[in-house]
């Protein structure tokens, strides 16, 4: 390649290589009093809590509170051992016991009336309400917007949730309140008794909630008021007028669940009601949220009944810092290998550390576009690991051209065999490591599956920044130099002559 090629390719490459780094590492506010902010690929990036430090657009410490979300006729084994364990009359026992039926780890307990259909295993409908369900509980959580959310579904019929420490001040509520299934209604009746409260609306059996109550929102107001928005159509408002002419409580319904109970003191003639009280922005948006999911669903009485139960608090299992660390000593070694490779290669390393930037960038960009991928020590395990490999392969090439070099071969023709020699046992070396990788994910032994994920991936970009990227490299930079032995530091071996 002649050196203009080469001058525009580096330049191109160098400008590239410097735009993503900036893109995934650096972030700042700007405008007036940092009113907006630019946040890097690393920042946005999910992030494990247990590390501690700053995550996530907003920022959070370590730490968390989790809780698991059971659905109707779904127990913990726990629990159904302490029901038996309660109940003092063998007969009784003997009834209660044969009600249920255990899961095939024997962690969780089915009814088998409401979840199996009267058989030993959960029913095809019940496995579809669940899905359902569950992906009510995804949208809701989604619609926080709020770092460090993560849910998954457990045991096969449990749902978990973890709220990262610090970025909520209405945990409990949001927990609490995305429990909530069922068809919107609204009650009016005795204060306190729900239960027994007349509804209201909708005002017939045959037609949807919808027809009155159009949708639910969140306002705030300048003062930092916050408001619970509710509005009606024009049925709907004459309806609620008719039905609040006597002092009472309204209560709107999500199934069996008060969401809103509210103190009625006169007539109530408006399209839209502004509810406010003890409402923070952030719980009238959770409020608002987990009424409309349902509002606007034919089928929400197909949804299952949910227990909220085993809450946990969480802290930083290594510190609140260990992110920051982590950070720190990836720094460290990436000078430390580049010193490696200047001392050893000199302007060769060159060829080396674009090669690495270009593999470390598309890890990150992996890291955070795919769901299930985080920063964890586990990624960072990995990360490192196919670093390591990364550099002992481009290594394992230097050296072999080097060899041929010291021959007395030209260094095109140094190359050339040196990668050749390197380019079969280092291809079975990547399969290989690739292969044992995804099997390990395969599996899914909990957080080992994660490190073996990233680590097969690295793997894969490993293999092909080495065998194709790395060369590229190296031709267009040792095209500027007419010494090219010493831009390599390779030398000939030196042979003496006999007298």
């Amino acid at each position: 390649m002649g050196k203009i090629k080469s001058a525009i390719c580096i330049t191109l490459f160098t400008l590239f290589i410097a735009a993503l780094c900036f893109v995934c590492t650096v972030s700042f506010s700007y405008g007036e009093n940092g009113m907006y902010a630019f946040n890097s690929i690393l920042r946005m990036t999910a992030k494990d809590a247990e590390l501690g430090g700053s995550y996530g657009a907003e920022g959070y410490l370590g730490g968390g509170y989790s809780v698991v979300y059971y659905p109707e006729g779904v127990i913990s084994a726990k629990e159904y051992e302490s029901n038996l364990g309660g109940i003092a009359d063998e007969d009784d026992k003997a009834e209660y016991a044969e009600k249920y039926v255990a899961d095939a780890t024997k962690t969780l307990y089915f009814d088998k009336e409401k979840v199996c259909d009267g058989g030993n295993a959960p029913s095809e409908s019940f496995k579809a309400s669940f899905e359902k369900t569950s992906s009510l509980l995804k949208d809701r959580y989604s619609l926080l917007r709020k770092d460090g959310v993560q849910m998954k579904v457990a045991d096969g019929y449990t749902v978990r949730v973890f709220l990262a420490k610090d970025v909520m001040d209405s945990e409990l509520y949001a927990f609490t309140a995305n429990s909530f299934t069922g068809k919107v209604t609204v009650r009016y009746g005795e204060a306190d008794k729900p239960e027994s409260a007349k509804t209201i609306l909708p005002a017939r059996a045959d037609k949807p909630i919808t027809d009155y109550l159009k949708k639910v929102s969140s306002r705030t107001a300048a003062d930092g008021t916050a408001y619970v928005v509710l509005d009606f159509t024009s049925e709907g408002r004459k309806i609620i007028a008719s039905e609040t002419a006597t002092a009472n409580t309204m209560y709107f319904m999500v199934g069996e669940n008060a969401v809103i109970p509210f103190k009625v003191t006169e007539a109530i003639d408006q399209s839209s009601l502004y509810l406010s009280g003890s409402y923070t922005a952030e719980s009238a948006k959770v409020c608002a949220t987990v009424m409309n999911s349902v509002l606007h669903d034919a089928q929400a009485e197909d949804l299952l009944t949910l227990t909220l139960a085993d809450g946990y608090q969480h802290e930083a299992l290594y510190g609140n810092n260990a992110l920051t660390y982590l950070y720190i000593a990836f720094g460290v070694c990436f000078v430390g290998m580049a010193v490696f490779f200047l001392i050893r290669y000199r302007a060769l390393a060159f060829a080396h550390i674009y090669t690495y930037l270009i593999f470390l960038i598309a890890m990150i960009l992996c890291v955070w576009s795919i769901p299930f991928l985080y920063i964890s020590v586990e990624t960072f395990l990995a990360v490192a690991l196919v670093s390591l490999l990364l550099g002992a392969s481009n290594a394992y090439c230097f050296e072999n051209a080097k060899k041929e070099y010291a021959l007395g071969k030209t260094m095109t023709s140094s190359v050339k065999s040196g990668y050749k020699r390197s380019m079969l046992p280092l291809i079975d070396l990547h399969i290989v490591l690739a292969a044992l990788s995804f099997i390990v994910y395969g599996i899914g032994l909990t957080n080992l599956s994660l490190f073996a994920f990233v680590l097969g991936l690295g793997t894969v970009f490993s293999c092909l920044c080495t065998i194709g990227l790395n060369r590229f490299m190296w031709a267009i930079m040792m095209a500027f130099t007419k010494n090219k032995g010493k831009f390599c530091n390779f030398k000939r071996e030196e042979v003496e002559e006999d007298d």
